[in-house]
């Protein structure tokens, strides 16, 4: 007399076990490349914040540089003037800012000044610029009003 064997449905212990494997051999390097891909997604947030704020902090220099008594002050200055500012990003990091403002000696005839602005995120909070830290920089001129 044969027995009929019933057929089981489901799997058996073996496709899942070579399942898993698949599964952990395609999710584990798309897991890395998703943490990667947030990484560098805040990174690319942090530089567009400090450009903004990098055009912010030129464009109010600019409307005091349109006061005639302060560009004529930072004309008349031999040594360069620079400032620095601490900003909050939102409810982001807090960024520094300077912006340095000096007399173009390529043109004499008239009043030009010269602004260079930098804005980084200052990772071991000593105040200066460092390399690698995150930075943004810009330099444009400004005529006398």
């Amino acid at each position: 007399m044969k027995h009929k064997r019933m057929k089981r449905n489901g799997l058996t212990l073996l496709d899942v076990a070579t399942a898993s494997m698949i599964f952990s051999v395609m999710l584990i390097p798309s897991l890395h490349l998703m943490s990667r891909s947030q990484k560098n997604s805040r990174l690319l947030q942090l530089h567009e914040s400090m450009l903004f704020e990098l055009d912010k902090l030129i464009e109010q220099t600019k409307v005091q540089l349109s006061e005639p008594a302060t560009f004529d002050q930072a004309w008349r200055s031999s040594f360069p003037t620079e400032n620095v500012a601490k900003l909050q990003l939102g409810d982001g990091p807090a960024v520094i800012g300077t912006v340095r403002i000096s007399r173009n000696t390529t043109v004499t005839t008239n009043g030009l000044l010269m602004i260079d602005a930098t804005v980084w995120h200052d990772e071991n909070r000593n105040g200066r610029f460092d390399s690698g830290e995150p930075h943004e920089s810009a330099r444009t001129e400004w005529a006398a009003p």
